[in-house]
């Protein structure tokens, strides 16, 4: 009964059968199949069915109250039983952000999976504004984001100091420096990420305070593509110092600091506080904001 409430619950929240069957490993015709059991047991019809979705009839959202009150009070029996043996187990669906995704999570969870190998763990990248919106509808358990977050059913806790510095290609004017003016930057072309990316939104606010309105800018999705653009000499961009220590070392890129001017920013912890949290994920949080480990972190800067 409890996995059917599952089913259920997922179908509920992806208003699709194939969607659901996709996050269970379920085909469509067993998830059709464990509808069909419940709404025999209840006798009441709980969902409307259409060519596009599916929605709760009457009947299924007061199923849909009490099964999501079912599985919560499953999970906290579950962690109840494993806390009394030490055991640090199930799945954790980490989301991260580009930048925190590419150059630092993959560390994190390297670290965490030697310490908790019984944890399942599962990794998804997105732009800041996916993360928290797959942290709220329940896709990722945990989200590691750039940006600043403001929502009033996500905790955010900071768990990093990240800096971004001026990136210019070698052989560039202003390579030859290692701090510039904002007079500097006049006519220069930036190239940006997309509307809703954590650097984007830090690059914007450096340009403001700088007083500056970018001759042309290129916008990418991308932090790669972003790089490989400045290499090409397309243009100049703010970026982490976390995702260029490669080409920082190779001498492809060169960061250059503004003058009187100090860009940093907080990687941020974002968590549901609506929806049950695993002692896997706690531990997670735990583990990632420890002094060893952010003395690790600090260490491959």
């Amino acid at each position: 009964m409890d996995y059917q409430l599952l089913v259920f619950v997922t179908v509920a929240e992806k208003k699709n059968f194939s969607r659901a069957g996709e996050e269970l490993n379920l085909t469509q015709p067993a998830i059709s199949q464990h509808i069909h059991a419940l709404e025999e047991y209840y006798r009441a019809r709980l969902f409307e069915r259409s060519n596009k979705k599916v929605e709760l009839t009457q009947a299924g959202h007061i199923l849909y109250s009490y099964a999501r009150q079912i599985l919560a009070l499953h999970q906290k029996a579950e962690r109840a039983v494993t806390d009394l043996i030490d055991l640090v187990t199930g799945k954790m669906v980490v989301g991260a952000s580009m930048t925190v995704g590419e150059y630092v999570l993959p560390r994190l969870l390297g670290a965490y999976a030697k310490k908790f190998p019984e944890v399942e763990l599962a990794m998804t990248i997105g732009n800041t504004a996916v993360i928290c919106e797959h942290t709220l509808d329940g896709t990722i358990d945990t989200g590691l984001v750039e940006g600043p977050v403001e929502h009033a059913h996500l905790q955010v806790q900071p768990f990093l100091e990240d800096e971004m510095v001026l990136v210019v290609p070698a052989g560039h004017l202003l390579a030859e420096k290692t701090v510039v003016d904002p007079e500097d930057l006049l006519n220069q072309t930036f190239i940006l990420r997309e509307e809703g990316s954590g650097t984007r939104l830090a690059a914007e606010s450096a340009l403001h305070r700088l007083g500056l309105t970018p001759h042309r800018v290129i916008q990418l999705g991308s932090t790669q593509a972003i790089k490989q653009a400045v290499e090409a000499g397309l243009g100049i961009s703010f970026m982490s110092r976390w995702a260029i220590r490669k080409e920082v070392a190779l001498s492809t890129l060169k960061p250059l600091r503004i003058k009187d001017v100090s860009i940093t920013r907080e990687f941020n912890i974002i968590r549901n506080q609506t929806r049950f949290q695993s002692r896997a994920c706690d531990e997670f949080v735990r583990f990632i904001t420890s002094e060893k480990i952010q003395d690790f972190l600090r260490s491959r800067t």
